[in-house]
């Protein structure tokens, strides 16, 4: 029975299927969170009129995705640990040494963790694609958006 069912599953796409069901299940997400925020009209949008607007396109896209997907055949889901860990911890890392080393090396550290997962980019390369995206990341949410981060270590 359970060989039978895996053979079933190795028929679908089910990485098409999954991902679809992931957008889908985000956009309900965000459209019922927003749920909270005064919704508004066209006229005069509200703080909801955005995210739920977002979420149920986000929904209806991810749906598009997985339906078709699911009458479709494809490839086996080959889960790749290593690279599943690093892209995590790189996350894990950010989160907790952003206010201890900063937004530029809180991200350019997050941004070397996450390219150990590429074993063809060497560490020059990584070093350069931190640097970019630590200036892209300043720019955009320091300058850009004004947020109050503590850019360095020594910045207020």
């Amino acid at each position: 029975d359970f060989q039978l069912e895996t053979i079933h599953m190795k028929h679908k796409d089910m990485q098409d299927v999954l991902g679809g069901l992931g957008l889908a299940a985000l956009g309900v997400f965000a459209a019922v969170y927003a749920q909270r925020y005064e919704f508004g009209d066209l006229n005069r949008m509200g703080a909801g009129y955005f995210p739920v607007t977002l979420g149920v396109l986000l929904t209806v896209l991810g749906l598009m995705i997985a339906v078709p997907a699911f009458f479709r055949s494809g490839p086996a889901i080959q889960v790749k640990w290593k690279t599943f860990a690093l892209v995590m911890a790189s996350i894990v890392a950010f989160a907790l040494t952003l206010k201890v080393l900063g937004l530029i090396l809180a991200t350019m550290l997050s941004v070397v963790l996450a390219t150990l997962a590429d074993n063809d980019t060497r560490w020059k390369g990584r070093l350069m694609i931190a640097v970019g995206v630590a200036a892209v990341t300043y720019l955009v949410f320091g300058l850009g958006l004004s947020m109050i981060l503590p850019i360095w270590p020594w910045s207020p």
